[in-house]
């Protein structure tokens, strides 16, 4: 009889989780801005759509750290780490969006 492949291990520490998130809201907000700026290139979208891409962000962050606290089984995390992973899912996803309006800021004050 096949064996079954055991699941990939998730991380159980706060600071693993951390870790886990801060690449993948990083990631998730590279794409993100690079599709807005495709977007709004293609479609002069500004402002009337603003809210959409503030949802979108939110969600961009809500969900990875969702995902992940609830796959964490190895032990319940705590509010306090939950708070954390928020914060750090936070600011990974905006690093990349504010690089990418401060470039688009330099491209309109060349042109």
């Amino acid at each position: 009889m096949a064996e079954l492949s055991p699941a990939a291990p998730t991380p159980s520490s706060p600071h693993q989780l951390q870790t886990r998130i801060a690449w993948t809201t990083a990631a998730l907000g590279a794409g993100y801005a690079g599709a807005l700026a495709v977007l709004e290139r293609a479609l002069p979208i500004k402002p009337t759509w603003v809210a959409l891409e503030v949802i979108g962000g939110v969600l961009l962050v809500g969900l990875p750290v969702i995902a992940t606290a609830r796959s964490t089984t190895a032990q319940a995390i705590s509010w306090r780490d939950y708070e954390n992973l928020v914060i750090t899912g936070f600011v990974a996803a905006g690093i990349p969006i504010c690089i990418w309006q401060a470039l688009e800021y330099g491209l309109i004050r060349r042109d």
